[in-house]
């Protein structure tokens, strides 16, 4: 038997999580997501977003009514794919859960995204 991993003490290392986002095939509401993991619901369905015929699975879980409207402007919303779509939504749900406010918002992830669309 393994003993416990020993809790960090250095306040520096430590991490509080402040508040929840997500993004997921039951989609972006956390009491809905929760809900149904409980209730033992699948989001798993026959893949539908490309031609599967040449591929030997047909299921898969897939992000549906998926809307960054509110978090991502137009133009960026166009350049980025779903990925960093889905990531900078739950992020900024993240923080809105956290009520950090839109100036810690307007700091941390534009910047953030920014520093993300020079690279792409």
């Amino acid at each position: 038997m393994q003993a416990s991993p020993k809790r960090e003490t250095d306040p520096k290392k430590r991490i509080v999580i402040t508040g929840m986002g997500l993004v997921s095939v039951f989609g972006s509401d956390i009491d809905t997501y929760y809900n149904k993991l409980l209730d033992g619901v699948s989001g798993i369905t026959p893949i539908d977003r490309f031609d599967t015929s040449d591929f030997p699975v047909k299921i898969g879980g897939q992000i549906r009514g998926f809307s960054s409207e509110g978090y991502i402007n137009a133009k960026d919303d166009r350049r980025l794919d779903d990925c960093w779509r889905y990531c900078l939504v739950a992020g900024k749900k993240a923080l809105d859960d956290a009520t950090l406010g839109k100036k810690a918002r307007f700091l941390e992830l534009n910047k953030w995204e920014r520093k993300g669309n020079e690279e792409i």
